[in-house]
């Protein structure tokens, strides 16, 4: 990914280093437009400098990434927004290397100064990807870009390809099996023209690591079992938020992740 120099488009500071310099100016980056004219703090999906993690020193995207911070009282903070003010160190959107970072003092070598890194880092920033998934899926509702129950997403099936489809952990196999066997027979690859596709589909991933509960806290109900995400702009915010909690959780279905090496990657196959 090119590089950007313009300070307003990426947390200040150079690449390189162990940490950059705070974020951009308010108002300047890291805002989509919704369809109905809201808006909502994007600003891990535009392009941006790769940052190196304090743990592994592997180069990546700040999307791929979490920012940290220290809190006034010394504490290493989760940013997952990347908006907290301060200096900020980068490590790998996983528990693993989280967990690697606190135990050879990359934190307090990034910050050069001596820092409290809480028990369960890696726990916290997992409950906090999840409720920026959870309050983003809300916000998509808000902009009409989300349809919730079992025959309205099968009829949004029917009707355009889905952005991302959502399945409660506890979905009932029955229900699930028809969701998936109607975006499938749609959206799968016709083996008998061509053999050769096999699992090579272009499918709609499918996000089941949300229990219904949770889901409908987040949108207003008793419970949500199905939902479909249509295409658009919070719909391609969604996944890269995902694509950053599947470094802690299983995320998708088996067979329906996006594919490897997108953006959103697909990076927990082997995930418990």
């Amino acid at each position: 990914m090119p590089a950007q120099t313009d300070s307003d488009d990426a947390l200040t500071g150079a690449p390189d280093s162990e940490t950059d310099a705070g974020p951009p100016r308010a108002g300047k980056a890291g805002v989509f437009k919704s369809p109905k004219g809201g808006s909502k703090d994007a600003s891990l999906h535009n392009e941006g400098p790769e940052r190196r993690c304090i743990a592994t020193m592997q180069r990546c995207s700040p999307s791929q990434m979490i920012r940290f911070v220290v809190s006034p009282d010394g504490v290493v903070t989760p940013d997952v927004a990347a908006r907290l003010p301060g200096r900020g160190a980068w490590v790998t959107a996983s528990r693993e290397a989280i967990d690697l970072a606190a135990a050879r003092g990359a934190f307090a070598r990034a910050f050069k100064r001596q820092v409290t890194v809480p028990a369960g880092l890696s726990a916290q920033t997992e409950a906090l990807l999840v409720r920026r998934c959870l309050d983003m899926l809300g916000m998509a509702r808000r902009a009409g870009g989300l349809v919730l129950g079992f025959e309205q997403v099968r009829e949004a099936i029917r009707d355009s390809r889905p952005g991302c489809l959502v399945a409660a952990a506890d979905a009932s196999e029955d229900q699930r099996n028809k969701v998936l066997g109607l975006a499938k027979a749609i959206y799968g690859p016709d083996l008998e023209e061509d053999p050769d596709t096999a699992g090579k589909g272009d499918l709609p991933p499918v996000a089941g690591c949300f229990s219904g509960v949770e889901l409908g806290m987040a949108l207003g109900r008793d419970r949500v079992i199905h939902a479909c995400l249509k295409l658009g702009p919070i719909a391609h915010a969604w996944m890269g938020e995902l694509g950053r909690l599947s470094g802690f959780r299983r995320v998708w279905l088996p067979g329906w992740q996006p594919a490897s090496g997108s953006e959103t990657g697909a990076r927990d196959e082997n995930m418990i």
